[in-house]
């Protein structure tokens, strides 16, 4: 028996795989999926403008949702439609390198401003290095390459942030990652509660 439906498309849609190309003559109709995720603007945006987790221009990884109608304003919540190709996996849940599994807003939205005067307070009553070592080892970054920390090494997980080769000790707050988050424009996915240190 002939198949009924010749042009049965595969798992992956042709699509979906040529979105954001110019496409030649023998695509034919096609639907497809693309992950979205809610997000607050940190600045005015402008429907299909290319935009980051933290809902500012920076380190884009999707477009504002294009079928908005008018500018998105600052504190707005808004879809964030991830460009394609580029998330791991699709279901009716999605994953991302740059989200966590799971994305928690913070309650209010915070300027890069306020976010580095807290961050610089929190710093000054914290017992850790400096300033610019902890917001290097928190986001991430080799805090050994700072030039008044080269002795210095790092290891996150979720529960401490540990300091190889100094003094630190303290809390950390959840607001502190919120703040993290605004003013290094990166999405920080590993949130320890304590400073810890190994010296």
């Amino acid at each position: 028996m002939s198949d009924p439906n010749p042009e049965k498309r595969s798992v992956s849609t042709d699509a979906l795989a040529t979105l954001g190309t110019i496409i030649g003559e023998g695509e034919k109709r096609d639907a497809i999926h693309l992950a979205v995720e809610p997000t607050v603007a940190a600045e005015k945006l402008y429907p299909g403008q290319d935009v980051g987790v933290d809902g500012t221009r920076a380190n884009p990884v999707g477009i504002v949702d294009p079928f908005l109608k008018s500018p998105v304003m600052p504190g707005d919540r808004f879809w964030l439609v991830v460009y394609p190709r580029q998330i791991n996996s699709l279901r009716h849940v999605w994953t991302h390198p740059a989200f966590p599994d799971e994305v928690l807003l913070p309650s209010r939205v915070y300027t890069k401003s306020e976010s580095e005067n807290y961050l610089r307070n929190f710093a000054a009553d914290a017992d850790v290095p400096s300033f610019e070592a902890m917001i290097a080892a928190a986001s991430g970054e080799d805090v050994s390459k700072l030039p008044r920390h080269a002795h210095l090494s790092v290891e996150i997980d979720s529960e401490a942030l540990t300091f190889i080769g100094t003094t630190a000790s303290g809390e950390i707050p959840p607001e502190f990652w919120d703040h993290l988050e605004v003013y290094t424009g990166k999405r920080i996915t590993k949130r320890p509660t304590y400073f810890s240190c190994s010296c």
